[in-house]
């Protein structure tokens, strides 16, 4: 079998060109690319992936081909990858040294919609990774939320959710990246007013494996203001004071009185086996007959 054939999948074959250069005929077309020709692009929205799953890809792609073409477009030397980088990096483990592509002629900010594009529709960006991506539309070629809505086929208040866990500190933001939180998770801790209440929080979900929903109440609960005890009045406190000092002057030793809304208890020192009879003489003998 020829190098074309162990490279693409069933049928794609007879609808792909060799070529070794780009004529404005052919762009948009299925062609053969050699692989070592096409680079990934720096500006990929996805920048981890799975070594077991691209494993698990290439044992299918020398199986069965590689059945659906990745896109790119012109670069300064050979071509730089639009959409199909996972499909590229597999292609290579499997020892293919052409891959079936769709050559198209697109400007920066284009080439990064259409990743982030592609990479959405097909699950493949962790939230972070979209949030990076979206927050690059924005910055450096001045797209709005609307307009990111209107090309992605997310709508804004989304846009802006996704965009709010850049928010978050690098350690709670490695969590959601290693699928240790979801971004729901991650929404809800922003809600704590600084990064050390939100990352202790976040150990708490991941320690308590807690759901969406429980995390919201651990939120308020570490959102509620500490319960201030309240100090009794100052006429209050001296007729304390003043019971304790009878109390103790009758018993010739410390007394301490503890009132709680009209109930408590006395605590009466002793400082020896012979004090605490003499103590208890005296209260028996105040006893009425």
């Amino acid at each position: 079998m020829s190098a074309t054939g162990r490279g693409l999948g069933k049928g794609l074959g007879a609808l792909i060109q060799n070529i070794d250069y780009v004529s404005d005929n052919i762009k948009g077309s299925i062609v053969e690319l050699k692989i070592n020709d096409i680079s990934p692009n720096a500006d990929q929205p996805r920048k981890s992936f799975d070594k077991e799953k691209l494993e698990d890809l290439a044992a299918s792609i020398r199986e069965k081909g590689v059945i659906q073409p990745i896109i790119v477009c012109k670069a300064q030397k050979g071509y730089k990858i639009v959409a199909g980088e996972r499909r590229w990096r597999a292609s290579r483990m499997a020892g293919l040294t052409v891959v079936p592509a769709i050559i198209r002629d697109l400007t920066d900010q284009q080439v990064l919609e259409h990743a982030l594009i592609e990479n959405i529709q097909r699950q493949d960006l962790n939230p972070l990774e979209e949030a990076y991506a979206l927050e690059k539309l924005i910055k450096d070629h001045k797209m709005t939320q609307e307009k990111i809505s209107s090309i992605v086929g997310r709508s804004r208040p989304t846009i802006a959710n996704t965009l709010r866990l850049l928010n978050l500190p690098e350690e709670i933001k490695k969590h959601v990246i290693n699928e240790e939180l979801t971004a729901g998770h991650a929404r809800t801790l922003l809600a704590l007013p600084d990064s050390e209440l939100q990352i202790k929080a976040a150990q708490q979900v991941m320690r308590r494996d807690l759901s969406v929903r429980e995390t919201e109440k651990l939120v308020k609960r570490l959102q509620a203001p500490p319960r201030q005890s309240v100090q009794p009045e100052p006429a209050y406190q001296l007729s304390i004071k003043e019971v304790e000092n009878r109390l103790a002057k009758s018993l010739g030793t410390r007394v301490r009185l503890r009132d709680k809304q009209g109930k408590g208890y006395i605590q009466i020192s002793y400082f020896s086996n012979d004090d605490l009879d003499r103590i208890l003489e005296q209260l028996e003998s105040s006893k009425p007959r």
